[in-house]
């Protein structure tokens, strides 16, 4: 493959990010949720699935790569406009500009 082409040719890897969040609630307070029987601690896990907590601290466990694929400009195009709906509306050279500003640095923007 000639070089001109693979500046028209982007690696996509798609990965999916783990973080551990933990939640703390006043015992007293789900229990004020609730009074017609005694609290319990279970009430607090229906709280968390159903976002009603803040969170207390989170940890980034990593990362897992679940595949990869190349594809060309235009179709790496019509990938970041379906990921990034709200920007679909950006002029293509800029987006191409921030596809090719892939390098983490101390003076990247993105990072």
């Amino acid at each position: 493959m000639k070089e001109d082409e693979l500046g028209k040719q982007y690696v996509i890897v798609t990965a999916v990010s783990t973080f551990r969040q933990r939640y703390c609630i006043p015992m007293d307070e789900l229990q004020a949720e609730n009074t017609d029987m005694t609290v319990d601690p279970l009430w607090a896990l229906d709280a968390v699935t159903c976002d009603e907590v803040n969170e207390f601290s989170q940890l980034h466990i990593g990362e897992l790569i679940v595949d990869h694929e190349v594809l060309s400009e235009e179709e790496a195009l019509a990938m970041y406009d379906r990921d990034n709906d709200y920007l679909k509306d950006l002029d293509v050279d800029k987006k191409v500009r921030m596809m090719r500003d892939w390098k983490r640095s101390e003076d990247n923007p993105w990072n």
